[in-house]
């Protein structure tokens, strides 16, 4: 008997966790999988910082709020998510390990599974957690360039992954804020590869591509080749250090600041800024403004932006195999809308660089800027992809370790 393809559960929670926002949107799917937004939730992040929990109770009243947000809108409970991870404790490792076939005989599935299972148990040994595992490709008797090793001969199997791994304390932390807000995790996704999911389109990710992810507290880096995810980093540094800059620099309020860079800003200074003259409010008491050329801004910005696109070159140049992904640059996240940015990424970093757009998506409210709810877009295409290499609803499962590794040998599986 044909086993019917497996279906999206009809709604989905999705929440997005960074150091300025946190939101929450829940997606309805219709008989043909098409889905719709029906509950938001949005609120300034607080008690979170970089990724990282830094204050329990804050953090969980802020998460608690958009979820209630979320809820009311959308009139249903939600008990599971699928949520973001943005740590800069993310660290993208790569694992090469070969297995013996005994008789030089063919190669099965079942050796795929217990090499990939291998790999898998014994990088988590350590006190780190698998977030993402995705096989790069297999050797047979150290040949190389092998997509679908079952049916080869050979002495030996080998399999290049490449692991996403997480610190547990750090993921432990995540789970101690959904606890107190009685709500378990589906999914966890690597911040940069949902943002990468929301803008990428597929022949970019086959050719190569990178998507940089100017957030808040971090600018993220996604590195796509050959269809899959090949490397990834945070920088800690994001638009609130040049939002500090101003203020500081300034003497204004950081919300004064941030004003001033989003309507103002620039990654570069053109001579007629020098005669567009800019008010400075005040900071605290002081009832008075300053009075600036709109150069004076740009200046302070420029230092700060500039260091942020130095480190993601160096981490950029740290592995010539994926070359090819780093001469095409997305840029996704609040940053990417500084004005002349493109510009300024393409110079410093030598690459064709274009801004990302996410896919329209029913529903979706009209109130908020284009980024805001973009990784939150990447997390549902993520539970699409998901859900056609595995049966069962997308919120009905609490992730282990254990079943992460079920997981990948099943995708190994159905794909030979």
């Amino acid at each position: 008997m044909m086993r019917r393809p497996s279906k999206l559960k009809s709604c989905v929670a999705l929440l997005d966790i960074g150091t300025s926002k946190v939101c929450c949107l829940v997606v309805r799917f219709d008989s043909n999988e098409t889905p719709e937004i029906i509950g938001t939730g949005f609120a300034p992040s607080d008690g979170i910082k970089a990724g990282a929990v830094t204050h329990l109770d804050k953090a969980t009243a802020c998460v608690a709020d958009v979820l209630s947000q979320a809820e009311n809108q959308a009139d249903r409970r939600i008990d599971k998510v699928i949520v973001n991870i943005s740590s800069t404790q993310l660290k993208s490792q790569h694992v090469y390990q070969e297995t013996d076939i005994p008789d030089n005989r063919q190669i099965t599935a079942a050796d795929v599974k217990r090499l990939v299972d291998s790999v898998i148990e014994s990088v988590a040994l350590g006190d780190v957690e698998i977030i993402h595992a995705f096989p790069l490709g297999y050797t047979v008797d150290k040949e190389q360039g092998i997509q679908d090793p079952r049916g080869l001969y050979g002495r030996k199997l080998g399999v290049y992954m490449h692991l996403v791994t997480l610190p547990e304390s750090q993921s432990r932390n995540l789970v101690a804020v959904l606890d107190r807000c009685h709500v378990q995790i589906d999914m966890k996704v690597a911040t940069p590869y949902a943002a990468a999911l929301a803008v990428l389109s597929d022949e970019e990710k086959e050719v190569g591509a990178t998507v940089m992810d100017m957030g808040a507290g971090t600018t993220s880096l996604a590195l796509f080749l050959g269809g899959g995810l090949v490397h990834l980093g945070l920088i800690p540094n994001g638009g609130n250090a040049i939002t500090r800059d101003i203020a500081q620099g300034l003497s204004t309020s950081l919300s004064g600041a941030e004003h001033l860079k989003t309507l103002n800003g620039a990654a570069f200074v053109s001579p007629r800024d020098e005669l567009d003259r800019l008010f400075v409010p005040g900071l605290g008491d002081d009832e008075g403004s300053l009075q600036i050329p709109r150069s004076y801004l740009i200046s302070i910005i420029v230092p700060r932006l500039e260091e942020i696109l130095e480190r993601c070159a160096r981490f950029l140049e740290t592995d010539s195999r994926f070359l090819a992904a780093t001469r095409r640059i997305v840029l996704s996240g609040g940053g990417s809308e500084l004005e002349s940015v493109k510009e300024k990424v393409s110079k410093d970093l030598n690459a064709f660089v274009r801004l990302g757009k996410c896919p329209p998506v029913k529903g979706m409210p009209s109130q908020f800027g284009a980024h805001t709810f973009s990784t939150c877009i990447g997390l549902l295409k993520y539970a699409m992809i998901k859900h056609k290499n595995m049966p069962g609803d997308s919120m009905g499962r609490e992730p282990a370790r254990k079943g992460l590794i079920g997981k990948v040998i099943k995708w190994l599986v159905q794909n030979f």
